[in-house]
């Protein structure tokens, strides 16, 4: 019998595994499991088992693609509603909150660089971490394609394993921090001491698939993808194309706003596509070679959990800023929306849902030119 069953010529099979580990992804995030360790953790898990049972192969064209085409149509999909006059006009006193929250992130990651040694990829490690604590799973990837960290397929997957793992303890800890009286005598909240905000709200009709909104907004991923990369090989930058990519989708967002708003189904659509993207990276992951590589990594992103939060916690109570709006502000850079809007909803703090998924986005778009200037910095 040849190993991997399913070979790495053989296209359709390795897309009816790696859509199936999506599919596995989404519907994990409805389990306790997922509730607990995050659909993006059980199907990096899962891709990972495939590769190392044999079943699917380390690399393969296939992953290429997804690499290259999958992660550049998320990238606009996921920033189609960064409206940044909404976000001015919304967020208030929480922008100060995301500006200490992404610089808390920033000094973790310069804390890690020097404290611990990840050799000589060392810079682009730290960069592609530190764009998906200021952003997410879609600028990790978008940094690590731009810094070509991903032609090292097990060194990616440790980095993506590592870093959901403790991203989980990280939101962990941030929800005990909401209920700790200790810190709240440190730094005050008038929304934790009011509780719900008193107004009731109509639960929210999941909208009608409309397969023309789906098209069009395909259509523009695909245009800021060709333009992005079109104007990356004219300038002779065309490792850097994530960033015009990023850049074409933020202009269409900021210029069409209103129209944009209309299309639904655009981030949900990029998740899927990330959601490929998370099996692809398991996949990636030689389970020995990852064990010898781990440990370091790991303890750089503690260092840079660690760092990101006693600047948030120090920032608000020098700034006198709420604990509540600080902590949502510092889910939304460090984990992403979603995450920032489900724990507002869960702690009844209903204000602050629409403000965290504004941040959430908004640090989607800035993470990748942090992510490619920390790497500069300290390369």
């Amino acid at each position: 019998m040849t190993l991997p069953l399913i070979s790495a010529d053989n296209m359709f099979g390795l897309i009816f595994v790696f859509l199936g580990l999506a599919a596995f992804g989404f519907w994990s995030e409805r389990t306790k499991l997922g509730q607990w360790l995050s659909g993006v953790v059980l199907t990096i898990l899962a891709g990972t088992a495939l590769a190392n049972l044999r079943i699917v192969p380390f690399a393969s064209p296939f992953h290429d693609m997804v690499w290259v085409y999958a992660v550049s149509l998320a990238i606009p999909l996921l920033l189609f509603h960064a409206d940044i006059r909404k976000l001015v006009s919304e967020a208030g006193m929480m922008i100060a909150a995301f500006a200490i929250a992404v610089a808390g992130t920033v000094a973790g990651v310069l804390a890690g660089f020097w404290l611990i040694d990840l050799g000589p990829d060392a810079n682009r490690i730290v960069a592609t971490l530190g764009a998906s604590w200021i952003g997410g799973s879609m600028n990790f990837a978008a940094v690590s394609q731009a810094l070509g960290l991903n032609e090292n397929g097990s060194l990616i997957a440790t980095m993506a394993a590592t870093d959901a793992v403790v991203m989980v303890i990280f939101m962990a800890a941030i929800l005990l921090m909401a209920g700790s009286r200790a810190l709240l005598r440190f730094i005050p909240s008038k929304i934790i001491a009011a509780g719900d905000d008193g107004v009731e709200h109509k639960e929210e009709e999941k909208p009608v698939l409309d397969m023309g909104a789906l098209a069009t907004l395909l259509f523009l991923a695909a245009g800021c993808a060709f333009g992005g990369r079109l104007i990356g090989e004219v300038l002779g930058m065309q490792g850097y194309s994530v960033l015009f990519i990023t850049l074409l989708a933020l202009a269409l967002a900021n210029i069409f706003p209103a129209w944009l708003a209309k299309l639904r189904g655009g981030f949900d659509l990029g998740m899927f596509f990330m959601y490929v993207f998370f099996g692809v990276i398991g996949a990636g992951a030689d389970i020995v070679l990852m064990v010898q590589t781990a440990m370091p990594i790991f303890f750089f992103v503690v260092v840079m959990a660690t760092v990101h939060l006693c600047v948030v916690l120090a920032g608000a109570k020098i700034f006198r800023i709420d604990l509540a709006e600080a902590l949502i502000a510092s889910n939304a850079v460090a984990v992403g929306p979603a995450t920032a809007a489900a724990m507002a909803a869960s702690q009844r703090w209903r204000l602050l849902v629409t403000p965290g998924i504004l941040l959430g986005v908004f640090g989607y778009a800035v993470a990748n030119f942090i992510g490619v200037g920390l790497a500069g910095l300290l390369g």
